[in-house]
């Protein structure tokens, strides 16, 4: 990693960097996409994958502001994590194409190659 400073402006090279997982004590979510209803299914749970809430919407930015709303949240990095995810569901969502919570997106690798 390289950082470099100029004038009062730090520039942070942050290639390669793996923030270090810690479970949010609020619990966690369960991603799919509904393609009858073209809506992004979100289920909030405490542990064993038991779903005490489902929350619905059309589009990323309405359910990630559903779920602050709601409190289920607390760490900054899961939040960021569920905002990637909420977009990748969007898109697949909108492009027709597969959507798996964790998965590569659309059997493509982050430089856009088949997967093989």
């Amino acid at each position: 990693m390289n950082n470099r400073k100029k004038g009062n402006m730090k520039e942070i090279d942050a290639s390669g960097f793996k923030q270090k997982w810690v479970q949010d004590s609020k619990g966690y979510f369960l991603i799919r996409i509904n393609k009858e209803t073209k809506e992004i299914e979100v289920g909030h749970c405490l542990k064993n994958n038991e779903v005490l809430t489902i929350i619905r919407g059309k589009n990323p930015e309405e359910v990630m502001y559903k779920i602050i709303d709601e409190n289920l949240v607390s760490l900054l990095d899961h939040a960021a994590y569920l905002g990637k995810e909420l977009q990748k569901a969007h898109t697949a969502l909108t492009q027709n194409l597969p959507y798996c919570q964790d998965s590569e997106f659309g059997g493509k690798d982050v430089n856009n190659q088949a997967s093989s």
